[in-house]
């Protein structure tokens, strides 16, 4: 990775990643292709996630459901 956000500061790389493709979705819903909206919505809310278990798993805390 050569980019200005590398794996050091893995969060704010899911971030920008989610911004992104957030923004494309966005775009594809005024352009009424609604197939493509989903889709990159869809991805979008599928990095939001890996990015709240990776800030959860950083402070310290688990991300799984204790019996």
């Amino acid at each position: 990775m050569n980019n200005s956000v590398g794996k050091k500061n893995k969060i704010a790389r899911l971030q920008k990643k989610e911004d992104r493709l957030v923004t494309k979705g966005n775009k594809a819903v005024d352009e009424g292709r609604d197939k493509k909206a989903d889709r990159l919505l869809g991805r979008a809310a599928k990095v939001e996630n890996r990015k709240i278990k990776t800030a959860e798993m950083k402070k310290g805390g688990s991300t799984k459901k204790k019996k």
